[in-house]
């Protein structure tokens, strides 16, 4: 077994509870994949003091926790990206949908002691409460049917692109009244950073009150 790899083969009490931790979780979720929700989480990082970052990567049959710096901070991956970005620690997650919620109390108790954590990943959402959801769409509108739920429950939405958001295609569905909405060209990194990035804090700092 590799150094900083954990396989679930675990008794159950070693497990954590997601309530234990006392820190603030920020989701990032999307469309599709190659959305940009590795780029969207690296400039959260770079904003946000004393956050540590999860990665999840759907698999077919096992589940593990790596935290192997050696792997980790590996350039132009997801999680070296994340390290790079000043991320506090970078856990990367990988397992079924339907048995990640062992790794992800895991990787959670691992966050002890930072001020937050950034959980990248649609399926994630399910298994905690996150006190904020961002999730990323880009101009065409086009959202994978298993990404749906996730835009549903965004308190935030990034449209990632160019253009106008009055010239974009998105659905009804995830233009709502109540959401914050941004637009971001994440392959550029341009556009309305400053000011989801106040927005954020703002949050943050009402949470604390």
């Amino acid at each position: 077994m590799k150094r900083g790899t954990t396989f679930l083969h675990l008794p159950p009490l070693i497990l954590y509870p997601l309530s234990m931790p006392k820190f603030r979780i920020i989701s990032v979720t999307g469309a599709h994949s190659k959305v940009g929700k590795t780029t969207l989480c690296s400039i959260l990082l770079k904003n946000l003091k004393g956050f540590g970052a999860i990665k999840f990567t759907k698999t077919s049959l096992y589940a593990k926790v790596v935290d192997d710096p050696a792997i980790i901070t590996q350039k132009d991956t997801d999680t070296g990206i994340m390290s790079e970005a000043g991320a506090e620690k970078v856990i990367w997650i990988q397992s079924p949908f339907n048995k990640l919620e062992d790794p992800l109390n895991i990787a959670m108790g691992m966050m002890a002691g930072l001020k937050g954590v950034i959980v990248e990943g649609n399926s994630p959402v399910d298994y905690m409460e996150p006190d904020l959801i961002v999730f990323i769409v880009g101009e065409d509108g086009q959202i994978k049917p298993s990404a749906m739920e996730s835009s549903k429950k965004a308190d935030i939405i990034i449209i990632s692109s160019s253009k106008d958001i009055k010239n974009s295609t998105l659905p009804d569905s995830v233009l709502q009244e109540k959401r914050e909405v941004f637009r971001i060209d994440l392959a550029k990194k341009e556009g309305e950073i400053d000011k989801l990035v106040a927005h954020v804090n703002n949050i943050l700092i009402d949470l604390q009150l």
